[in-house]
Formats: C-alpha cells, structure tokens, sequence
C-alpha cells in the first residue's frame, strides 16, 4: 500500500501558458528531388511558444506578451531565406531564430507540413513536428 502525501503538491509542467499559431501558409523551395526546389511549395505551419503569459492576462498590454502577427512574420522570413532539402531542418531554424528574436519565449513546438507532394509514388501530406526547450 502506498502513502498518500497530502502536502505534496502535484507535479506540473513548468511550461503552462502557450500561444498557438496555426495554418501559417508558406511558400518555399523545399525538397530533396531537384524538382521540388526548382518549382517550390505551399507548406502549412503550425506554431506553439510557451512563455509566461500571466503579466498580460493582467495587463492586457500587447507589449507584456508574444505577438502572434511577430512569429507568423519570423516564420515567413525563415521559410524565404534559403532553399531547404528536409522539413526538419527548416523547422529546426524556425526553432533557433524563434528563441533568438523572442526572449520571453520558454520553448517551441512546431509543426512543418507539405499538403501536396509532387510525387506519382505518394498519395498524402507529410509533416514533421518538433519540439525544443531553449538552453536544452
């Protein structure tokens, strides 16, 4: 039999507030077939950034919190600065340039998705999420 620990608070994720972006729509030459870089690609981006929201909840200061239009703009900046081959990649350098722009950011979950691969041999979307703590 166990011991109930009644002064014992329950464990909770330090990271408890979070800001969603979702459907980010980008174009990018992305791809490792040469075809897929030479004519681009519409590519569909999901964004979490957790960070300490309560001082905005209090304020209602757009200064205290993270601007959704700011990560949709750092988003389309990273996808248009270079030529990609793989998802991951592009979704890691989202992920650096997320926490060097935005301090107040904790960690960042993000989702990189190609609706329409330009391949006879696959039939669907393909997508890649990670997730990245900052200091981790």
């Amino acid at each position: 039999m166990t011991e109930k620990h009644p002064n014992k608070k329950p464990q909770v994720s330090k990271f408890q507030d979070c800001i969603i972006v979702e459907g980010i729509a980008c174009y990018a030459l992305i791809g490792v077939a040469d075809n897929e870089r030479a004519i681009g690609q519409n590519l569909r981006i999901d964004l979490e950034v957790y960070a300490d929201l309560r001082q905005a909840g209090e304020s209602d200061l757009l200064s205290d919190t993270v601007s959704y239009v700011a990560l949709s703009q750092k988003v389309q900046s990273v996808v248009q600065k270079k030529d990609y081959h793989l998802l991951e990649h592009l979704a890691s350098s989202i992920c650096k340039e997320i926490f060097q722009d935005f301090s107040s950011i904790d960690a960042v979950g993000i989702r990189v998705c190609k609706p329409h691969i330009p391949s006879r041999d696959f039939k669907g979307e393909a997508s890649v999420y990670i997730f990245r703590e900052r200091n981790a």
